[in-house]
C-alpha cells in the first residue's frame, strides 16, 4: 500500500465518523423534539440563592438519556436561586425558570449520566419541560438549606375524580 492511498484511507475514515457523529446529533434533536425551551427568568425576589453544579437534565426515569435540546446538554456552574413561585439556574449559559406548578418532585440522587457522587450527594428536581425531565444539581457546599427550599415548591396534587365513595 503506498502513503497516498493510505492517507486518503485515513481521511476517508474521519470523513465517516464525523458524518456519523453529524447524523446521530441530527437524530437526538429528532428525538427531542417535545423538548419545550425552558422558560426565561422573571424578576421574582429570591428566598435563597445558592451556588451549585448543573449537572444534566434527563428524560424523566431514564438516567442515561441527557437532554441536549434548548441549551441544556452540558454541565457547568450555576446559581440557584429559589422564591416562593419556582426556582431558576443557568445551564450552558441559558437561563432557567422551573415554575413551581410543573415540579412533580424533588429528590435525593447517588448518580447520573457520567456522574456519581456521595449518596445523597446530587438534588433531583422532575418536572415538566412539554416531556416528563429530571435536573440533576450538586450544591456547592451544604445543601439541606436549599434541598428544604425546594422541596418546598412542591404542591401537592389532589385530583378530583367526581366520584363519590361508597359505604
Amino acid at each position: 500500500m503506498t502513503k497516498e492511498l493510505f492517507a486518503i484511507l485515513c481521511a476517508a475514515l474521519v470523513a465517516l465518523v464525523v458524518l456519523l457523529a453529524v447524523a446521530g446529533v441530527l437524530a437526538r434533536r429528532r428525538r427531542q423534539r417535545d423538548i419545550e425551551p425552558p422558560q426565561p427568568w422573571t424578576d421574582a425576589m429570591p428566598t435563597l440563592v445558592v451556588d451549585a453544579l448543573y449537572v444534566a437534565t434527563t428524560r424523566a426515569g431514564d438516567r442515561y438519556d441527557r437532554v441536549f435540546a434548548h441549551g441544556l446538554g452540558f454541565r457547568g456552574r450555576t446559581r440557584v436561586a429559589i422564591d416562593p413561585d419556582g426556582v431558576q439556574l443557568v445551564a450552558d449559559r441559558t437561563e432557567v425558570r422551573i415554575p413551581a406548578e410543573r415540579i412533580r418532585s424533588v429528590e435525593r440522587a447517588t448518580w447520573t449520566i457520567d456522574r456519581v457522587v456521595e449518596p445523597g450527594g446530587m438534588i433531583v428536581i422532575s418536572h415538566s419541560l412539554g416531556a416528563d425531565v429530571d435536573t440533576c444539581l450538586r450544591i456547592i457546599g451544604d445543601d439541606r438549606e436549599a434541598f428544604d427550599a425546594l422541596r418546598g415548591l412542591v404542591r401537592t396534587r389532589t385530583q378530583s375524580t367526581g366520584e363519590g365513595t361508597t359505604s
